[in-house]
């Protein structure tokens, strides 16, 4: 069983936020002083090191015999363009996939316990069946957050962090997620380091390097560490390429040249990298709010809708995904808005490219920017699991137990092929690039709204940023569906909460 190590430098890079402290690390070069005459010879004449783990969260958790127990998981049907699975059948000699095998593989060794993954193309209706006939047969579904609202609702599900066994203050649990989707203090979301959706399904835009020198257009990388990184800025970049190229009087994705293309995920890049969310959860009221009044929710809108505006289908489209990364895979889009994971899909581009982080408004108010996930999967929890080992109690504990363990190898281990040959090896094409994405990978935003089904509310107000200087009478008509359809909500979960 070959595993690869992950290497000190690394792990300071990617998780510690005090990334100065590793260039105050400098190797003592100066040689050692021959004893003196007079000198003790029972003296150390060298000073022992201390050597630093390189697993120091693996070496910390527990690893407890687990008696034999199954841990039964559901995962949706395997696809190869992104890794929604969280176990492999045997070694394929993919540099990720065999470390995720040999790092269950382990797992199982070391807890004697067993890792079954059952593939279904629903995972959330097998739960609930599970938990409705009380079998105990799924322990954990590995399924879409947008699922959560339902399954919590209807009371599926267990809160993550109602399992005793489990310390969701380690880093190989997202905290950020856990601000920001916990519910009346109750998590329902495992968002842990085990499968790598979470990562795979970070919002970026690529963007072409020849064009840009061919433009003569700024670094947006170095726009970003300046913190001049704008939409404004974006906007000016997209209004300098896009070319009917053929002169043929209209654009076309298969013809011409855009500032941007791909998908536009509503608001929620640019909204949670300017420090906005349409909705949020107010732990002092006990209830969804709507932020669509607010004054700098407007700014920011008012600024998404310059790019999203349909007046700009000359320089962005949007309309057909597959065709627009083929005008990016060609050279001729600047930036190709997709998941981080389709650098998959982007083999075949010839030209250099990098990845950027959705811009800012702006950087004066100081408001703290973040990076947007769209519907990324996540562990769930049932309400009632099996009790495989036969004491009596449900197997919360054990789970509990595993997930620790098997968080804290990837964090320690794993987490660094993902990056290192999965993401960089395959996708990234200078460490500039590499850098931006490890930076997005500690600092990401999960959409309640969309985790708790708003569905109707996301789509409204896609026509309200669209809406040509009406936003104030569209954002009523939203306003007034929001309010009964987050009351019903509050109402069912509290209900199952009793």
């Amino acid at each position: 069983m070959k595993l690869r190590t992950i290497s000190l430098l690394l792990v300071l890079i990617l998780f510690l936020p005090l990334l100065a402290a590793c260039s105050e690390s400098k190797e003592n070069t100066e040689e050692t002083a021959p004893p003196s005459a007079t000198t003790d010879p029972t003296a150390a004449t060298e000073t022992e090191e201390e050597t630093e783990s390189l697993t120091p969260h693996w070496d910390a958790v527990g690893k407890p015999d687990l008696g034999g127990i199954s841990i039964n998981a559901l995962s949706d049907n395997f696809t190869s363009n992104y890794y929604n699975v969280l176990d492999w059948d045997e070694i394929t000699g993919e540099g990720l996939a065999d470390a995720m095998y040999n790092r269950n593989r382990l797992m199982e060794a070391t807890l004697n316990c067993t890792l079954a993954i059952e593939y279904n193309g629903s995972p959330a209706n097998r739960l609930i069946q599970s938990v409705t006939a009380g079998t105990g047969d799924v322990d954990l579904c590995y399924e879409l957050m947008t699922q959560a609202g339902g399954l919590i609702t209807r009371g599926f599900l267990m809160p993550f962090n109602k399992l005793e066994t489990a310390d969701m203050t380690q880093p190989y649990w997202d905290q950020g997620a856990q601000k920001q989707l916990a519910i009346l203090g109750q998590v329902y979301h495992g968002y842990l380091d085990f499968g790598f959706d979470h990562y795979d399904s970070m919002t970026v835009l690529f963007y072409n390097g020849v064009i840009f020198a061919n433009y003569q257009l700024e670094d947006p990388l170095e726009l970003f560490d300046n913190e001049e990184w704008t939409v404004a800025k974006m906007l000016e970049q997209i209004e300098a390429v896009s070319t009917d190229l053929n002169a043929d009087g209209k654009f076309t994705l298969t013809q011409d040249m855009y500032g941007l293309v791909g998908r536009e995920y509503q608001y929620q890049p640019i909204g949670y990298a300017s420090g906005v969310s349409l909705i949020s959860w107010d732990s002092e009221e006990k209830t969804f709010t709507l932020n669509l009044a607010d004054e700098r929710f407007i700014t920011v809108s008012e600024a998404i809708s310059s790019i999203y505006n349909v007046t700009n289908k000359d320089m962005v489209n949007y309309s057909d995904y597959d065709a627009g990364r083929r005008a990016f895979s060609d050279g001729r889009a600047l930036y190709y808005s997709r998941l981080l994971g389709d650098f998959r899909q982007l083999r075949e581009v010839e030209d250099d490219y990098g990845v950027i982080a959705f811009p800012r408004y702006s950087y004066e108010d100081g408001s703290d920017s973040s990076y947007f996930v769209q519907n990324p999967t996540t562990l769930y929890l049932p309400i009632s699991v099996g009790d495989d080992n036969r004491d009596g109690e449900m197997d919360f504990d054990e789970i509990g137990l595993f997930l620790q363990a098997v968080g804290a190898y990837t964090y320690d281990e794993t987490l660094d092929v993902y990056i290192n040959s999965a993401v960089i090896g395959k996708g990234m094409r200078d460490q500039k690039s590499a850098e931006m994405v490890r930076l997005m990978m500690t600092n990401r935003s999960f959409d309640i709204g969309q985790s708790f089904s708003f569905p109707s509310i996301l789509e409204s107000y896609k026509m309200c940023i669209q809406s040509n200087g009406k936003y104030a009478s569209t954002a009523k008509k939203i306003e007034s569906a929001f309010k009964k359809a987050a009351s019903k909500t509050m109402k069912e979960i509290e209900n199952n909460l009793d």
